[in-house]
């Protein structure tokens, strides 16, 4: 495995290049809904410049949480790690594309270590963080009411089949097969049969989920797709899945008090966003940073 290149440090701790391709890539897939390969090369530099900030702010809150003694738990960090690769899809595939990435697994839970640590700190200094008042949560209705307005959802299920590099079009020949039971029955038997993805003993039952939650390939099949048919196979980077559509939500304008819960908790974000900003600048202020690129 290459060696890795260190680009800043805090306080004397390294950040490396390894670090600043993961971060990217996850702000890739939060501001893109795509992977960094196929993030236009134009807007890169900016990412790199987010990630960097991020893994800055990152390592000072996490040095401080060490210095107050808050350490996330073995527990807490496996299922961080659990939750990281299911979301992924396929976990044979997620350990392949990190090592191309060049960050083994013993990196990658160093990293979950600092991620969870660190939002436990900021969980701690946000934890008496009062309510916002009924005048607030009134203009926010007002002045938002299209930020509040229900997304279109779909309930979707899926069967995931990986595609072997070795072999490309075996995952092919099985998706047909599958395919032709899936429409003849119940969806469900051959998804847990068949699935790689974790949803499998489900039945493949991903739930409700929104555009911008899915690999945009898998979601314009998804909200094109006719409730009760069976479609595919459609292939994203995670394998060729088969994918049913059950149930369709509609967007929708809710009355303030469906909305109270929603507003209190983007105002509290919003507000606790504000104040871990200022926290972390404080950090900045008393710590050593230096930028070596």
């Amino acid at each position: 495995m290459p060696q890795a290149n260190i680009i800043a440090t805090v306080n004397g701790v390294p950040i490396d290049d390894k670090a600043l391709a993961a971060a990217m890539q996850g702000l890739a897939q939060e501001q893109f809904h795509a992977t960094l390969e196929d993030v236009p090369e134009t807007e890169h530099a900016g990412l790199r410049e987010m990630a960097l900030e991020r893994l800055i702010a990152r390592e000072l809150i996490y040095q401080a949480a060490l210095a107050q003694g808050v350490v996330a738990t073995q527990e807490e960090i496996d299922a961080e790690k659990a939750r990281i690769v299911r979301m992924a899809g396929n976990p044979k595939d997620f350990w392949s594309r990190l090592a191309e990435r060049g960050m083994d697994e013993a990196a990658f839970v160093r990293m979950v270590r600092k991620d969870v640590t660190a939002d436990l700190m900021s969980a701690r200094r946000l934890e008496n963080l009062p309510d916002p008042v009924q005048e607030e949560i009134e203009s926010f209705f007002h002045r938002h009411s299209d930020q509040l307005r229900r997304p279109e959802r779909v309930r979707a299920s899926h069967i995931l089949f990986p595609i072997d590099p070795q072999d490309p079009d075996q995952a092919s020949r099985l998706a047909e097969e599958v395919r032709a039971l899936a429409k003849e029955g119940d969806f469900g038997t051959p998804a847990q049969k068949f699935s790689s993805c974790p949803s499998a003993p489900g039945g493949g039952d991903l739930g409700f989920v929104r555009r911008q939650e899915l690999d945009p390939t898998f979601s314009e099949a998804v909200f094109s797709a006719v409730v009760g048919e069976v479609i595919g196979p459609v292939r994203t980077p995670f394998g060729l899945h088969l994918i049913k559509v059950s149930e369709r939500d509609l967007p929708g304008l809710p009355t303030l008090e469906e909305s109270r819960t929603r507003i209190i908790d983007l105002l509290k974000r919003i507000k606790g966003g504000e104040l871990l900003s200022a926290w972390v600048e404080e950090l900045r202020q008393e710590a050593q940073i230096v930028i070596l690129e």
